[in-house]
């Protein structure tokens, strides 16, 4: 394994360390597991996240929430494991209460939280921001045309080595079929993909995906099944992505024709796919 390698693993191994929720000894999980509610110290990574997601959050008109972690757990999509039926009306409503985006805030670099039981989970932004991390230590390092891809979410700069852009396919979801939807040319932007047909569980016949709407305390369950977003950072195409599978697709347009974003949205109408594209979008379609 070569220097540069080595240095790519130690930085994925940091920011793991600083904001997993499935490992105990996390800077993040040992937030959530304390008893202090004010000035809690940060790492400036982890006060970068948390600060990111809380601008993302009024954006987005609350779609995107970071302390959704105790419904993520009630559904049994996070360290305490798969449930065998789903939730019922009240325990929904109980744990909902925690929750909130009103229950945290950044002064002076340092949390606060309104109670202890407001708890964080990351993982709609933290991915897209190792992204971005790697990306910036591969330019420290002197390299100008990359393309860094990390599970799907991906920042790029630069040409291949035969000078041509980059180009991006854009697969259909999995469960329809095989192939590409659209092909686009990020040039020098990152790009981000959620949908809600990899994490899923079944009860009574009914499809719950692990895509949590804070503003009902239950899985997605409308005709999106796809949300892809350009932007500057990955990061921020990281939790936007999160956020449009979760709004109605005309406010999700609304939101993105409004602030000059770039998103396109995979409806499933029926058996049929039918995609949807902000103003902005259409420049990278090839």
């Amino acid at each position: 394994m070569n220097e540069l390698s080595v240095k790519i693993d130690s930085r994925l191994e940091e920011i793991n360390k600083s904001m997993s929720t499935w490992d105990s000894s996390s800077e993040l999980s040992i937030i959530n597991n304390s008893e202090q509610l004010k000035n809690i110290n940060l790492s400036s990574e982890l006060g970068e996240v948390v600060a990111q997601a809380i601008v993302l959050n009024k954006s987005t008109e609350g779609a995107l929430d970071i302390t959704v972690a105790p419904l993520i757990q009630l559904w049994g999509f996070g360290v305490s494991g798969k449930i065998e039926k789903a939730p019922s009306d009240s325990e929904i409503a109980a744990v909902r209460a925690l929750t909130g985006a009103d229950k945290i805030a950044i002064e002076n670099g340092k949390l606060q939280r309104s109670n202890k039981q407001v708890t964080l989970d990351l993982s709609a932004i933290a991915k897209g921001y190792a992204v971005d991390a790697i990306a910036t230590l591969l330019e420290k390092n002197d390299i100008d045309n990359y393309l860094v891809d990390i599970g799907g979410e991906l920042k790029l700069k630069g040409t291949k080595k035969n000078n041509r852009p980059w180009a991006v396919g854009i697969d259909k979801p999995f469960a329809y079929s095989t192939g590409q939807i659209a092909v686009i040319s990020p040039k020098n932007m990152a790009v981000a993909t959620s949908g809600d047909y990899r994490k899923y569980f079944e009860s009574n016949g009914k499809h719950y995906s692990h895509i949590i709407n804070p503003l009902s305390g239950r899985p997605v369950q409308h005709t999106v099944v796809s949300a892809t977003v350009i932007s500057e950072t990955c990061m921020k195409s990281d939790g936007l992505a999160t956020a449009f599978m979760i709004l109605p697709i005309s406010k999700s347009l609304e939101i993105a024709n409004n602030n000059n974003l770039s998103i396109m949205i995979i409806e499933d109408k029926f058996g049929k796919l039918t995609t949807h594209y902000s103003n902005n979008f259409k420049q990278y379609l090839n």
